[in-house]
């Protein structure tokens, strides 16, 4: 596939693709409350095994960190002399998208999706993606290791068109990517709806953010930093979106009417021990002002990127709304 940029106006940001695995459960499959973990671990762990040509037990030290598909996905690491300081390691080149609305138990023969958007230099593994999906499904998925087969993958032909393509079946073996589409950016409204489909965690001064203080200003520095970083690690240019451009405009755009609920949620970590809680923010909050122009371009395409922690397993997704009534 062609590695190019893909551009929003004003933005030189990584190239970007949405993929959706079909997959059919082999035996009866219960997924937990929050399955964004689930797939990420079974998906991590399918394809170091099919990448890693050492077979040690961790990849601190490897002659080959700097060459490997699992690193490169799961455990980028930045460059010698460009690390950041504020962040102990560049963002991850992948976006699990998990739906809360979606069942969490599929009995033998019924069909299961998962939705994935991938940047930069992920787009390049695709096959070992899909082959690391194909022994995550020989192996089982969960405490009860229940199997599934992965039928076929589809590309979104323009990132949120809806337009579904086939790219790759079991029966053919073969994957064929449709070419490479930018982000199309509408024009700026006069106001916006964020809706927030999956908890939401930013940090302020080192405390996560709570429904009462959630500010405009505390979003969109979020997105906008999350968006230099990616441009800077996976491909684009990260100058447009420096600090001092969106600085002021960011503090002028006024946050209204809130609906927002903290969502506890919990999940364990086998690789650290330990129980992990990864609450969020979930509902909705409105966007307007004169400077909401100057942010519409980051705001539209960090829907396919996230925001805030936890984005690699599907946290902070959102959804902007126009033309609605209040």
């Amino acid at each position: 596939m062609e590695d190019t940029t893909q551009e929003s106006p004003d933005l030189t940001l990584p190239p970007l693709i949405r993929l959706t695995a079909e997959m059919q459960a082999l035996d009866p499959i219960r997924l937990p409350p929050y399955a964004g973990s689930a797939w990420r671990g079974v998906l991590g762990h399918g394809l170091r095994q099919a990448a890693c040509v050492t077979r040690a037990r961790t990849c601190a030290g490897c002659l080959l960190l700097e060459h490997c598909v699992y690193t490169r996905l799961f455990e980028p690491q930045a460059p010698a002399g460009q690390q950041d300081q504020r962040f102990a390691a560049p963002p991850r080149p992948y976006v699990l998208e998990i739906d809360p609305r979606a069942p969490r138990e599929y009995p033998p023969g019924s069909s299961l999706s998962l939705v994935m958007t991938l940047l930069g230099e992920a787009l390049r593994q695709v096959p070992y993606l899909i082959h690391a999906l194909q022994q995550a499904g020989n192996r089982g998925l969960g405490q009860t290791q229940a199997r599934f087969s992965v039928a076929r993958l589809f590309q979104e032909r323009q990132p949120g068109s809806g337009d579904w393509q086939p790219v790759y079946s079991a029966e053919e073996g073969r994957y064929t990517p449709l070419p490479l589409a930018a982000v199309s950016t509408p024009p700026a409204p006069e106001r916006v709806r964020v809706r927030l489909l999956t908890p939401l965690r930013l940090k302020r001064h080192g405390h996560l953010t709570s429904p009462e203080r959630l500010s405009a200003e505390d979003f969109l520095f979020s997105l906008v930093g999350r968006l230099r970083l990616l441009a800077s690690h996976h491909g684009g240019n990260p100058e447009p979106l420096a600090w001092p451009r969106f600085y002021a405009p960011a503090k002028t755009v006024i946050l209204s009417q809130p609906q927002l609920r903290w969502h506890e949620w919990t999940r364990y970590s086998s690789r650290q021990n330990t129980l992990m809680e990864l609450g969020g923010l979930l509902g909705t909050f409105e966007l307007s002002g004169p400077e909401l122009a100057t942010l519409w371009p980051p705001l539209w395409w960090g829907q396919w990127v996230h925001t805030g922690k936890g984005t690699t397993f599907g946290l902070g997704a959102y959804r902007l709304e126009v033309g609605f009534v209040s």
